[in-house]
């Protein structure tokens, strides 16, 4: 159709009788697109969110394995002075055997023994695989408390613990006995954390349950210790005092499994040491790495054991 010489055509349209050029194909109008809002969309808001989330922890978990790598490489020097009487926080690192300061580039927590392959680079000593499985190990624990806890206060509690059962254990291990003074550091440090935590969580109830979990395991221990001339240590005692706190903050029922589980790996790997080894029943046999393994494992997995218990 034209009006004054002027083509009303406008785009081609076939439906107006307009013809089509040719080569061009016919372009249907767009068509506004309706935003769907429903449940779908907010099941994607979720996953997003989600997601996010998991990246954080994620990236939090990762900065805990690194800190305690770092940590678990002092801890070891804890471990080796603290017997001694020595002062832990002055005086550089130094080869056992010819005594030698280490370097910086000696003391990159892992990699310089792995680099080493275990020896000193002087006068070409072996190094104990203690170093290398504290920093591992800890650093192991501390990203497991972390995935356990997640952002929240009792992380840090948990944290501090790990860092005092690790020195604790090695020690207990080599000299037959544990220092008090780590305890009293961990319940001076973590007592404060968990109160708190528990005031944060508006869980009061908590903060009675780490008072009965921890007396409670202190008066069954040091009835075993009056009772058991020899069988125990007084640090077996205090120790069980401090678990018991921090299991029972968790639950009152984490108590019993830790103190348990505890008793039941000391039995096995004392029976197979003195089947090996030779001896009898007053063979010294150190309890405290035991007690320590039992209580990381009921905070890790306490709720599955109490579940699997309790028959749910």
């Amino acid at each position: 159709m034209t009006v004054w010489g002027v083509s009303s055509c406008r785009g081609n349209d076939p439906a107006v009788g307009c013809p089509r050029l040719p080569g061009r194909a016919a372009r249907s109008r767009p068509r506004a697109r309706r935003q769907q809002v429903g449940p779908a969309d907010g099941r994607g808001v979720v996953r997003q969110r989600s997601s996010i989330l998991l990246g954080c922890i994620a990236v939090f978990v990762t900065l805990l394995v690194v800190l305690g790598v770092l940590s678990g490489s002092y801890l070891g020097v804890v471990a080796d002075r603290l017997p001694r009487e020595e002062r832990t926080s002055t005086g550089r690192s130094h080869c056992d055997a010819c005594g030698a300061a280490l370097r910086w580039f000696e003391l990159i927590p892992i990699l310089s023994w792995l680099v080493q392959r275990g020896r000193c680079r002087r006068c070409g000593a072996s190094i104990t695989w203690a170093p290398l499985l504290m920093e591992i190990l800890t650093g192991t624990l501390f990203g497991a408390m972390g995935a356990r806890f997640g952002f929240h206060l009792e992380t840090a509690a948990f944290v501090v613990l790990v860092g005092v059962l690790m020195p604790l254990g090695l020690i207990d291990l080599r000299t037959k006995r544990l220092p008090r003074q780590l305890i009293y550091v961990a319940g001076a440090l973590g007592a404060p954390l968990l109160v708190v935590a528990a005031l944060i969580a508006d869980e009061p109830q908590r903060i009675w349950w780490a008072a009965v979990g921890g007396g409670g395991a202190l008066a069954f221990f040091l009835a075993l210790y009056l009772g058991w001339s020899g069988g125990m240590g007084d640090g077996d005692v205090r120790l069980a005092g401090l678990l018991g706190m921090y299991l029972g903050w968790i639950g009152l029922s984490h108590v019993p499994i830790g103190l348990f589980l505890g008793f039941l790996l000391g039995a096995v790997v004392g029976v197979a040491l003195i089947a090996r080894n030779g001896g009898d029943r007053k063979t010294a046999i150190p309890f405290g790495p035991f007690m320590a393994m039992g209580a990381v494992v009921t905070v890790l997995w306490g709720r599955n054991i109490v579940h699997l218990w309790l028959g749910h």
